[in-house]
């Protein structure tokens, strides 16, 4: 076999193998925008110690409201995930997810939840929840959750979260439950934040007829452990129901208002 010849043949056997792998290439492309996802794994992810409000049932009857079908008899090349993930970030609970498809073809999805922090009643009558970033929440029958509630003087908020001018409104007293949250005794003593018309925070303790004044939300930490002492220094030895008001206001003090007593 001359030279040109045998240059010829391994040309031609170069380019079968190429079309050969090309070949290969192409049928698995084919054949992985029909395949169907082999699973769902839904994880959900809290930034916290708090309740998981987000169920895996819940996050499933998502994926059929969006698909209008079970995903898993989809082709994978049809599953859209950049849309699903806009629809599932969406959610009123939801901080932000992840969506994507494993070496397996399994479906993933990692929810990152949001913790209400306070539950607010305002000027209205109007009943939801805000996280730490002052999103905000409908109160549901799917979840409950033990926070703090806030009336009083509390304006509307009118969209999905504090805007610019209830933002300036609201910090305050998202720094109060922030504080309260913190605070392992005061957050186990506190169930209610009252703020009044001149911006002043009140406490209402779950058990005892005192009532605690805040004022404004500067020095919270110092406020706080001022009540910690007050109590561990009074009540144990007084008993409860002796004060009317523990004023915190003033930076340094504590200022007990006793009960009348009937004579």
């Amino acid at each position: 076999m001359n030279g040109r010849l045998k240059g010829l043949l391994i040309i031609c056997v170069n380019l079968t193998i190429v079309l050969a792998i090309a070949a290969l290439w192409m049928q698995a492309i084919r054949k992985q925008r029909n395949e169907r996802s082999e699973g769902i794994r839904v994880q959900i992810i809290s930034e916290t110690s708090a309740d998981t409000l987000i169920s895996t049932k819940e996050v499933y009857s998502w994926l059929y409201n969006f698909y209008k079908k079970d995903p898993r008899k989809m082709p994978v090349r049809s599953l859209n995930l950049v849309k699903l993930e806009e629809f599932i970030n969406s959610q009123d609970l939801v901080k932000r997810s992840d969506i994507y498809l494993d070496s397996k073809e399994h479906l993933n999805i990692d929810i990152y939840q949001r913790h209400p922090i306070i539950r607010i009643s305002d000027i209205q009558g109007n009943q939801f929840y805000l996280d730490e970033e002052g999103y905000k929440i409908p109160v549901s029958l799917k979840y409950t959750t033990r926070v703090i509630v806030a009336t009083g003087n509390l304006s509307v908020v009118p969209g999905k979260s504090l805007d610019k001018k209830t933002r300036s409104y609201y910090s305050g007293l998202l720094d109060v439950a922030k504080a309260l949250k913190k605070d392992t005794f005061a957050n186990s003593l506190i169930e209610q934040i009252y703020l009044d018309e001149n911006g002043e925070f009140t406490l209402i303790p779950k058990i005892g007829n005192e009532r605690i004044f805040l004022g404004n939300s500067e020095i919270l930490e110092d406020k706080l452990m001022r009540l910690k002492l007050f109590y561990k220094e009074n009540m144990g030895r007084q008993g409860w129901n002796v004060y009317q008001l523990v004023n915190l206001k003033f930076k340094g003090q504590v200022i007990g208002k006793k009960l009348q007593q009937e004579s």
